[in-house]
């Protein structure tokens, strides 16, 4: 079952890559167009989404095909949940902030949404600095 899940993905993967060489060379070659612009946000959010779904779709069937305990599932999303409040306290200054550029005037809440998603990366990276160095020193190697 492993082998066609793989084959799977490799062609997924294979056929997703093509479609953002062939939008990006689009993207170049067409200097005047606004749309371009549009196309490949677009396909970076459609990129985006299908990542989240089959991340959560793998773990999904990890899960099943390894015989991962519950409780541990729920450990995991607690801790991310725990994560996702701390680095949401730390950028809430952000949001609500209005912020000018050149003629226009943002509001604060997409800085606000830039600042938590950053502190979520930068503890989430922390965290997994600290893992990799306690695995090491605990194993003894």
């Amino acid at each position: 079952m492993n082998g066609k899940l793989s084959n799977i993905s490799k062609w997924v993967f294979g056929a997703l890559a093509l479609i953002t060489v062939v939008l990006a060379v689009f993207f170049y070659l067409d200097l005047k167009s606004e749309a371009r612009t549009n196309l490949i946000l677009n396909w970076g959010y459609i990129l985006i989404i299908l990542g989240i779904v089959m991340i959560v779709c793998s773990a999904i069937v990890a899960a099943i095909v390894k015989g991962v305990n519950v409780k541990t599932i729920l450990v995991v999303i607690g801790a991310i949940v725990v994560i996702g409040l701390v680095a949401f306290l730390m950028s809430r200054g952000s949001f609500g902030v209005e912020y000018p550029t050149g003629e226009h005037v943002y509001s604060g809440t997409t800085h606000g949404l830039v600042e938590w998603g950053l502190n979520f990366f930068y503890i989430t990276l922390g965290v997994s600095i600290l893992c990799i160095l306690y695995s090491v020193i605990r194993s003894g190697k």
